[in-house]
């Protein structure tokens, strides 16, 4: 739907979408302070008017969304790269404090079982496991097939790779 033919009904539906109440957005259109309780909501209750009042809402709703989660988005990449510098650096506090808000955020710290006080030698196998998961998920997505060929390149570079042949049992 595009912008309502008549000026008017358009600025009052723009009003209403950003939080105004009808009989606000009906006086500041320009129509009768004293009529304003009855003829806003009235003018509300229009159908065209109404359509395009959510119209505007959702607009706004998923301008937001994608706004926060890219945010959202932005900080976490951010702390990921932080906790790799600082650990590369053997920055062990700035690591450990970026780790840290990384799982709040992931809601790591929400459970028992999982309870951390921020020392990597008191994690569990379980957290350890749970901590690279995030982190590959949050790296990778999706995307096996790439996290897998990394795995095997950084454990090539280490030297820690192992070469198995599988006979066949024909």
């Amino acid at each position: 739907m595009s912008a309502l033919q008549n000026p008017r009904h358009e600025q009052f539906a723009q009003l209403i979408a950003a939080g105004k109440t009808p009989a606000e957005a009906y006086i500041l259109v320009g129509y009768a302070e004293r009529t304003a309780y009855t003829c806003g909501p009235r003018l509300l209750k229009q159908t065209s008017v109404a359509a395009r009042v959510a119209e505007l809402q959702q607009t706004v709703a998923v301008a937001t969304i994608t706004k926060v989660s890219l945010d959202r988005g932005f900080v976490l990449r951010e702390l990921m790269d932080n906790a790799l510098q600082a650990k590369k650096n053997q920055e062990w506090p700035a690591s450990n404090r970026a780790l840290e808000l990384l799982g709040k955020e992931l809601g790591m710290f929400n459970h028992p079982e999982l309870a951390w006080d921020g020392d990597l030698a008191t994690l569990t196998d379980q957290q350890l496991e749970r901590i690279t998961e995030l982190f590959e998920r949050a790296v990778y997505g999706d995307d096996r097939a790439r996290l897998e060929a990394d795995k095997r390149r950084f454990l090539r570079k280490a030297g820690l790779t192992i070469d198995v042949e599988v006979e066949s049992s024909e």
